[in-house]
């Protein structure tokens, strides 16, 4: 066997059981026709069937519901073009033919992989390209570049009204020209046991990409994420954690240019008081002469440990903002916050004095602890960085500066 087929048994992607016959039968092809189709030891080949890419992947759907165990649909390294809602099912398995970084912005450079690409022509919300409207189990979908044709496309719709994505994979994704990739603000995807692995990208975004609650989940703890929105936005956030608990979130390079925030965390009495770790992450503008705005790091309510970080280059003109009133790099308020800041390096942007606090609480208990101000070019420390209680309650360390009022 290749080296590939064994690495898609180890993944359970493909097996001996099932029928052809069967298969034949529900997708309304010969037998004689479906070998490669349904059979194949390399899973059930897109490019087996006939028809538009929609109608292809309408008959490896029911090939891959009736086979046992479930074989995964296989895209090409082609150009691919989906306009039909699907919705999701326990699984529901489509993978690239690559199990590696993939990125428009370098299509075509000398010694990238060959890219599978997959142009959605859909809306957001209940128009998403999948959507979930109950529990479902073993959701995956792997190695594919994935692009807007709108600029109002959503990736995966799963509210919590519909139950949860229950151990779903998402591995080795990118997006480009994406209104919302998982969930969408005031309507969040609803995941346990989830994990985001591998090599992602997010670029050319018309908004949130991730809006997610729920717990037990390993979001790119696997991996890593490079994502970035600039213009003015009215302070939109770049990942909302809405209702999280006992869930990791890491290696997140998020680049908040101009007028959006990287994170927004919140919660409410029942869901997301706890266990939620956001860690080795770079949250900042681009750099310090394009910073943020605002506020880098918005917590609400909830329990979250944000550990190794470098925030940097915000709060360059937080009066461009009309929703709240930015004051520090991270703030914090909500009776119910929990929140322990421990490692950060910070830079600052140009033009913005050292007095700008790098954390303001209003209510809740937080602790700071190891926080360093990192000289950039014309920027270097005089003293240390600031922290601001207003009300709530405040630990910090001697690495740090307390301010009131």
């Amino acid at each position: 066997m290749t080296r590939e087929t064994n690495h898609l048994r180890r993944r359970n992607l493909i097996g001996l059981g099932g029928s052809t016959a069967l298969v034949a039968t529900a997708i309304g092809l010969s037998s004689a026709g479906t070998a490669q189709a349904a059979g194949s030891e390399d899973g059930i080949l897109l490019d087996s069937f006939t028809g538009t890419d929609d109608e292809r992947l309408t008959k490896a759907i029911a090939a891959q519901k009736a086979s046992n165990p479930r074989r995964a649909i296989r895209l090409s390294a082609r150009n691919h073009t989906f306009t039909v809602t699907r919705t999701t099912y326990s699984g529901m398995r489509i993978i690239g033919p690559n199990q590696g970084w993939q990125n428009p912005e370098i299509s075509g450079t000398a010694g990238a992989l060959p890219q599978c690409n997959v142009t959605l022509n859909c809306g957001t919300g209940n128009a998403s390209w999948l959507v979930g409207t109950a529990t479902t189990y073993d959701v995956e979908v792997s190695g594919i570049c994935f692009r807007s044709s709108n600029g109002n496309t959503q990736f995966y719709h799963h509210p919590y009204s519909a139950g949860t994505a229950y151990a779903t994979h998402l591995d080795s994704l990118t997006f480009f020209g994406f209104k919302h990739v998982l969930g969408m603000p005031g309507a969040a995807f609803a995941m346990t046991l989830a994990s985001l692995s591998g090599v992602w990208t997010c670029v050319g975004v018309r908004g949130t990409q991730f809006s997610v609650r729920g717990s037990d989940n390993y979001l790119w703890v696997d991996g890593k994420i490079n994502y970035g929105w600039s213009g003015a936005n009215g302070g939109q956030y770049l990942v909302r954690f809405e209702n999280c608990s006992k869930s990791t979130a890491a290696n997140m390079y998020l680049t908040a240019r101009g007028g959006s925030r990287c994170i927004l965390v919140e919660g409410n009495a029942q869901y997301g008081q706890g266990g939620l770790i956001i860690r080795d992450c770079v949250l900042e503008g681009q750099n310090s002469g394009d910073p943020a705005m605002g506020a880098l790091v918005v917590v609400k309510a909830g329990g979250v440990t944000f550990r190794d970080l470098c925030l940097n280059f915000g709060m360059y003109r937080p009066s461009d903002f009309t929703d709240q009133t930015d004051s520090a790099l991270v703030m914090v308020s909500g009776s119910s916050s929990r929140v322990l800041i421990d490692s950060v390096y910070t830079l600052r942007a140009n033009g913005v004095p050292e007095s700008v606090p790098i954390l303001r609480v209003t209510e809740g208990v937080v602790c700071a602890e190891h926080i360093f101000g990192i000289g950039g070019t014309g920027n270097p420390w005089a003293g240390l960085p600031r922290v601001q209680r207003s009300g709530g309650t405040l630990h910090h360390d001697a690495t740090c500066t307390l301010v009131t009022g």
